[in-house]
């Protein structure tokens, strides 16, 4: 057993290790003092972080990012609210059907919904158009906000709306009153979920920019043109911001339920 336990947790500091070092080392790299990414560092400085904010091509793809994960998040919560509704407390032909084909967009891979959405587009007449990049961002998002929100109903006691129900309000207004409050920690998870998903892709996402690109993709192009840490720096701020995010989701809902 001992040796058992021993195992299990070096096998444990490996993975995290492996999981921590190359963060750490974009991190570390951001703040080299020269023009070439290196770690360890020549010397510390915050030059790549304010060159990040003189490319007009960062900022513009930062916020076609940021509004398509603000607005993919919140449709796809909207929508994976009602779709769990019904997948939780209803039964009917073909549901299994239903929850398969939702889900379906993570079992193919990015690179063919990307192409197949850009193939369907462009047999409608649709071109170089944000309508594609936020249909795209929904389907991709949808099957975590679906997944999470089931998962928070199933766990819900549903008598305790049916006790409001029995008390004189009306189904509408106990699911708000009563419901949502509780799968709070739920719809913050699949909101988590949905907005890094949409901030951070770059397979399906690229099949669909025009003259306009979302931050990753922007990324991936100067890190193609230019050698210096800039992309380190930018790297850097989305991983101090995830963190931020964890911190805040913590403090307002419990992480511990969040990941539950």
């Amino acid at each position: 057993m001992r040796s058992t336990g021993w195992f299990a947790r070096s096998v444990t500091v490996f993975v995290v290790l492996c999981m921590l070092l190359p963060l750490i080392v974009i991190v570390g790299a951001s703040f080299n003092a020269g023009s070439e990414i290196a770690f360890p560092p020549n010397g510390f400085s915050l030059t790549w972080y304010a060159n990040v904010f003189r490319h007009e091509r960062f900022l513009s793809g930062f916020e076609l990012s940021l509004g398509l994960a603000i607005g993919s998040t919140l449709c796809s919560l909207v929508i994976g609210l009602h779709c769990s509704v019904a997948l939780v407390r209803y039964r009917f032909r073909g549901q299994d059907i239903v929850a398969i084909f939702i889900n379906s967009p993570l079992m193919v891979p990015q690179i063919v919904l990307g192409m197949s959405l850009l193939i369907l587009l462009a047999g409608s007449g649709i071109y170089n158009s944000i309508i594609g990049l936020a249909t795209l961002h929904l389907i991709l998002t949808l099957p975590y906000t679906v997944r999470v929100l089931t998962a928070s109903l199933t766990r819900f006691p549903v008598s305790l709306e049916e006790a409001a129900v029995i008390h004189g309000a009306r189904r509408l207004t106990a699911f708000v009153l009563i419901t949502i409050p509780c799968i709070k920690p739920g719809l913050v998870a699949a909101a988590i979920f949905a907005f890094v998903t949409s901030f951070d892709n770059f397979t399906a996402s690229q099949f669909l920019t025009w003259n306009r690109t979302t931050l990753p993709i922007e990324i991936f192009a100067y890190a193609n043109i230019e050698t210096d840490p800039t992309v380190c720096a930018i790297s850097s701020m989305l991983i101090f911001a995830t963190v931020a995010v964890v911190v805040l989701a913590e403090r307002w809902v419990g992480l511990e339920t969040v990941t539950g």
